[in-house]
């Protein structure tokens, strides 16, 4: 995730990093308003509310506020049946973790 934080930096892309899937909800319900957010990158392992997680709560907030739907990419660990099921949750992107240059490459 370093090095992909790193990548954003070497662009000018502003980031913010938290911990914790919580963080990211408040964060997002902070910023509906303005669509200051265009891409979340979120980590299936955070403590108290884990990425899928944080991912099904944004969904449901699109969905009842009819608001546009936020890029989200998924970076997960977990096995290859975890990582289709948060695909479809994600309905974007996942990435392997470890993360490769390759594939944030290709991103």
């Amino acid at each position: 995730m370093d090095e992909l934080l790193t990548s954003f930096q070497k662009h000018d892309i502003d980031t913010l990093c938290v911990n914790d899937g919580i963080d990211i909800v408040k964060i997002f319900l902070n910023n509906e308003e303005n669509n200051s957010i265009k891409l979340l990158i979120t980590d299936e392992n955070m403590n108290y509310l884990n990425g899928s997680e944080a991912i099904k709560i944004i969904r449901k907030i699109e969905k009842l506020k009819n608001l546009k739907r936020l890029n989200i990419i998924s970076v997960s660990c977990n096995d290859e049946k975890n990582i289709s099921n948060l695909i479809i949750e994600a309905g974007d992107f996942i990435l392997p973790n470890p993360l490769s240059k390759q594939s944030i490459k290709s991103l």
